[in-house]
């Protein structure tokens, strides 16, 4: 099952336009969605991550971050940016897992400091 799982991820990501840093558009992956989300990059890492505002799900931003990253600029270790999201799915929804998404749209955005 494991490897079923796998070979669906690998397929989605791998056969997704959106690699090809082109356009981010619907794939077989899923359909885009809307969704209210806080951006963060940690430094650490560079990782970009969004987080669906009152969820403990946990996507990884692969593409459309420019618009977000000026925002953030010199402020990545104390901010975030809150808005209104439309992203489009890379990979299948796998429970436990990070899904990756790319940001075709960014809206009513505001950068907030994070609580400590």
């Amino acid at each position: 099952m494991k490897y079923v799982r796998w070979l669906l991820t690998a397929t989605c990501f791998l056969t997704s336009p959106v690699l090809a840093s082109g356009p981010c558009v619907e794939t077989n992956c899923g359909k885009c969605f809307k969704v209210h989300e806080r951006f963060d990059i940690y430094t650490g890492d560079g990782m970009e991550e969004l987080w669906p505002v009152g969820t403990h799900r946990l996507l990884w931003a692969a593409s459309g971050t420019e618009k977000l990253e000026g925002l953030l600029a010199g402020h990545e270790d104390d901010h975030s940016v809150f808005g209104d999201f439309v992203v489009c799915p890379l990979t299948k929804e796998v429970a436990g897992e990070m899904r990756h998404v790319c940001i075709k749209e960014a809206r009513n955005l505001r950068l907030v400091k994070r609580r400590r």
